[in-house]
């Protein structure tokens, strides 16, 4: 590991820090960050395009079709715990090591893919409900940071090993309020980055190809794809916040001072 060589420095930041910081993130990896998230999303893009093929109107006549932007966006949350566990595995191995092996991405994906496949149903539960379907968003943000980089067995096999659920609920725990108040304030600002993309799109579409309506590609390509971009660039945010909670509840930058000191004397010493 190179933890003496991370790009990212490792202390306590604000909401907005996170923001700008995950803007800085993606123009470090840009490449392989795009080829990660490319990977989960061009497949659910193709699968959504199919599933509301019957609910997309070619035409914008007197209203927007609502259910298909509604539905669109059900199935773009339900699906963001499986599309951005490739990104996720990524950004976990490129904060430390040099170059991440898309073989260790793979590998790790594949190992963790039955948890996630079981969140992933528990998450669906939670979506039914109105009344509870913000929770596996607002008060587990990191569930997947958890599953993915800390890897825990889901039951315990010997006493006191610590399972997913129970990292889960320690990692979270005493942090409800925070963490709400920043869903809300993701949302809120996730929704204005939805609309500014889908109206760049639009307008660019009517400078080049000189179709200004509103229908057909504007909203089966230039609308999901607009939430997919949003989607990757909250990844790197929810990354980056899982990185923030470790520091305030657990002190992991010391950890991580001291792990980085332990590698550079090693190198020297070899």
């Amino acid at each position: 590991m190179q933890l003496d060589r991370n790009r990212i420095v490792i202390r306590e930041r604000g909401w907005l820090d996170l923001l700008d910081l995950a803007l800085r993130v993606i123009r470090a990896y840009a490449g392989p960050l795009a080829a990660t998230l490319a990977v989960g999303i061009l497949p659910a893009m193709l699968l959504n395009a199919w599933l509301l093929s019957g609910l997309a109107e070619p035409k914008f006549d007197e209203m927007a079709p609502t259910a298909y932007l509604v539905w669109m966006v059900i199935l773009v949350l339900a699906e963001i715990p499986l599309v951005t566990a490739p990104a996720t595995l990524y950004l976990g191995e490129a904060v430390f090591f040099e170059r991440p092996g898309m073989r260790s991405i793979a590998g790790g994906f594949f190992r963790w893919l039955p948890q996630l496949l079981f969140f992933q149903v528990l998450r669906a539960a939670f979506l039914l409900p109105i009344v509870t379907w913000f929770v596996p968003f607002a008060m587990w943000p990191y569930l997947n940071e958890v599953i993915l980089l800390e890897r825990n067995p889901l039951r315990r096999r010997r006493a006191g090993q610590m399972t997913t659920f129970r990292r889960v609920k320690a990692l979270h725990g005493g942090s409800g309020g925070d963490l709400f108040l920043r869903w809300m304030a993701s949302a809120a600002f996730g929704a204005m980055l939805v609309a500014a993309l889908w109206c760049t799109m639009q307008f660019l579409a009517g400078l080049l190809l000189a179709e200004w309506k509103w229908e057909g590609l504007c909203f089966t390509l230039y609308y999901p794809l607009a939430l997919w971009i949003a989607v990757g660039y909250f990844t790197v945010v929810r990354f980056l916040g899982y990185l923030d909670l470790r520091i305030r509840r657990e002190g992991w930058e010391v950890e991580l001072m001291m792990r980085a000191e332990g590698a550079r004397l090693s190198r020297q010493l070899t």
